[in-house]
This record gives C-alpha cells, structure tokens and sequence, in this order.
C-alpha cells in the first residue's frame, strides 16, 4: 500500500453523490442483520430519504469535523461505507488519540466477498496516519456475525453497554482497538505473506 494513498484500491472518500447509495446499503444491511434483532417496525421505518440527506449533510461536512466517510467502489456501485470521526462518548471525548468508528456496513450480496476487510485495513490506515491510539466502536450484542468479524479483526470488548431501540432485550456493547497502526501493520504483514505464498 502506497504510503501516500491511505485507502486501498476500491475504496476511496465518499462524494455526496454517493449519499443515496450509502443510504441503501445501511438500510439493506439492518434490514438483514437485525431481522431477528430489531422489532419490524423499526425496521421496516428505515427511511432511506431522510439517511440519503443525513449521509449527504455528513459528506458535506466530514471536513471541517475531522470525520471520515469511506465507501467500497467496485466500479459499478457502493458496495459498502465506513464513517468515523472523534470520540463521542462522554469518558473518551476529552481525548484527541481516540477515534470513534460511527458506521460499518456492506450490502449483504457482498457479506464474505472482502469488502468489509478492505475499508477495515483502510479506515485502520486513515487511523494510522492521523497518530489515533485507540478506536472504538458500538454493536449490537446479539449480532454475532458483526462481532465475530470485529474481533477477528484485533477489537475487543469492554463493560460499556447501552439499550439499543424500543426493545430493552437490544442491547449495544462497545469494543474497543489498541494502536491501529500496529495491527494495519499485522495485517498487512499478513496479507503480503499469503501473496508470497502463492
């Protein structure tokens, strides 16, 4: 990977063009992911307007809030998004080494295809250059594939949880990674070894 471009190939900085797109993947995968998780009502009120305009607003102003949009681009469509930014939580916000990973999606069509490890190792290189010692993120505690993957990924759960939506059942628990740099380099250490190996 070109020290000069973080992102890897087909992954790039998200356009507001993009946002209509971002909005369909996030409402796809939730709809697939949290069929058993979520109520029906909540997910079958997705407004995928109303997420095209937050998505476009949070383009539009990634910027000047030190955020990051990624997506996936396989040259036909979006195939999935990464967003992330400075810490919200009220015992990490007053640190400026820790970063927040806000939304992590890909279309279900493309769940096992790579998409999700490529924007992981790029939003990790994003996380790299800007010195972050430590990121974080929320998931739903009952969805075992997006913990799965997040901790084969080096990311590992602290005591934080919080109810998530109308079901009190739904509860989020927050994970968090040591020193992105170090395992983008694990990664790729590991990724060059299986391409020697070929």
């Amino acid at each position: 990977m070109d020290s000069h471009d973080p992102v890897c190939v087909g992954d790039r900085q998200a356009r507001e063009s993009d946002a209509s797109q971002i909005a369909e993947v996030q409402a796809s995968a939730w709809r697939n992911a949290y069929a058993s998780i979520l109520t029906a009502a909540e997910l079958e009120g997705l407004d995928t307007a109303a997420l095209t305009d937050f998505w476009r607003a949070q383009i539009a102003t990634a910027a000047q809030a030190s955020a990051h949009v990624l997506v996936h681009d396989d040259g036909e469509r979006i195939a999935g998004f990464s967003a992330f930014g400075p810490a919200r939580d009220d015992d990490l916000r007053q640190r400026p080494d820790t970063e927040e990973l806000y939304a992590f999606y890909a279309r279900p069509e493309c769940w096992g295809q790579g998409v999700g490890h490529s924007l992981m190792l790029s939003t990790l290189s994003v996380w790299a250059d800007k010195g972050t010692r430590t990121a974080y993120l929320w998931v739903l505690e009952r969805n075992e594939r997006g913990r799965t993957f997040y901790e084969k990924g080096g990311w590992r759960p602290d005591a934080t949880a919080a109810p998530s939506g109308s079901d009190p059942g739904a509860m989020e628990i927050r994970y968090l990674l040591s020193e992105p740099s170090a395992r983008r380099a694990a990664v790729e250490t590991g990724l060059d070894a299986r391409t020697k190996g070929r």
